[in-house]
């Protein structure tokens, strides 16, 4: 890999997400840390990062802003020939580790792209928020009038409060994967219709629950052929008190990442297909990219939140 993810340590050790337009290698890695997202290239085995693009502006009404939390990124194909794609950008829509409501955390963003060469439509850099990019803080109150979502609404991670970390599409909907709550071995996956996301009231929302396992929650998902796949790992804050489990008084166990197949449907279990190896349970694999899907297997790749340049390692994934 060369270059390095920009601008510091601090965030390219802080890739959380990812999406790409399908056959172009063409990106977008998003980051914890930082207001803004940088493009990248995936040319067969070598990634080359590119230019950043500024999602938020430093101040909003006169307030200063704090970073994105940005957790999940996806590309969403155009519906007709001539018109653009769009890449979506979620924030985790939870509180910081220490409590603290920080609005920037919750936000979904939103700007075009050209199918044909997966860049923006429009001019952009990094120090100004282009006027394309569109952006918008209902989801918050959507989350807050969503059964079972409502009563885990803008708590910490480590009280089972309400964090997004995958974004994925299926025809008119984006789905949203919850690291948290984690309700009776379920984690949960909230879809809302697209067109409905930028209205000017909050859109409303389905929620499936998943069944992957004790203090599991997803922390990628992707679509592929017939449905997704899921990256779960741990639900709750290892770096939190520990003193609840997905809500309950008791210690917590620590699950190994693990790559999952899911229909879409919540009447179908999801499919384990196999623990990452190599990949420890307190590392945090938060980024799932499809690279190829054969009739027999995934081949994809794994980043790492917490590692520099999120150490990106592949897979091969029997189906």
């Amino acid at each position: 890999m060369k270059p390095n993810f920009e601008k510091s340590d601090k965030a390219r050790e802080s890739i959380s997400g990812a999406a790409c337009v399908p056959d172009l290698g063409q990106c977008l890695a998003v980051n914890d840390e930082k207001k803004y997202a940088q493009f990248f290239k995936i040319d067969d085995r070598r990634l080359e990062p590119g230019r950043l693009i500024r999602l938020l502006p430093g101040k909003i009404d006169g307030k200063k802003t704090k970073e994105i939390d940005a957790e999940g990124a996806v590309y969403v194909p155009p519906r007709n020939t001539g018109e653009p794609g769009f890449y979506f950008v979620t924030g985790s829509h939870g509180l910081s580790r220490s409590g603290e409501f920080q609005q920037s955390r919750f936000v979904l963003f939103r700007f075009p792209v050209d199918p044909e060469t997966g860049a923006p439509t429009f001019k952009f850099d990094d120090k100004k928020v282009a006027p394309e990019i569109s952006r918008t803080t209902l989801l918050q109150e959507t989350i807050r009038n969503t059964e079972p979502l409502s009563a885990f609404a803008e708590k910490t991670l480590d009280r089972n409060g309400v964090t997004i970390e995958g974004l994925s599409v299926m025809g008119e909907d984006l789905l949203f994967g919850l690291r948290s709550p984690c309700l009776s071995e379920h984690a949960l996956v909230m879809w809302v219709p697209i067109d409905k996301l930028f209205m000017s009231t909050a859109p409303s929302a389905k929620i499936d629950k998943v069944k992957l396992g004790d203090n599991v929650g997803i922390r990628d998902l992707t679509a592929v052929k017939d449905g997704f796949l899921i990256l779960s790992g741990r639900s709750d804050d290892r770096r939190g008190d520990e003193k609840l489990t997905c809500g309950e008084n008791r210690k917590p166990p620590s699950p190994f990442p693990t790559v999952w197949f899911w229909s879409g449907k919540e009447e179908d279990a999801a499919k384990p297909l196999g623990q990452l190896p190599g990949i420890d349970a307190n590392d945090s694999a938060e980024t799932l990219l499809v690279l190829e899907e054969t009739e027999e297997a995934y081949r994809i790749l794994i980043l790492l939140d917490g590692k520099k340049n999120g150490a990106p390692v592949e897979f091969l994934v029997e189906k």
